[in-house]
């Protein structure tokens, strides 16, 4: 009546199962990844908007600097 209980038998083709610590550890490291990409991905957004006020101000230049040599004619 209080007899033990059959184990399961395991299959030898099962991945390995979860343990949490080593997900506490995927986590840190995909944590640490995902904060090193914002951190790139803001200095690339800075570097953009630098970029394009680099344009506009040529942009603006070229303008004036065409606008110039056509009222010299």
């Amino acid at each position: 009546m209080y007899g033990t209980k059959k184990k399961r038998a395991v299959d030898p083709n099962a991945p390995p199962r979860p343990n949490l610590l080593s997900h506490e550890k995927t986590l840190k490291d995909t944590k640490s990844i995902i904060e090193q990409q914002q951190q790139t991905i803001n200095r690339l957004i800075a570097q953009v908007n630098s970029l394009e006020q680099k344009v506009g101000r040529q942009a603006d230049y070229l303008s004036a600097l065409h606008n110039s040599l056509a009222k010299r004619r």
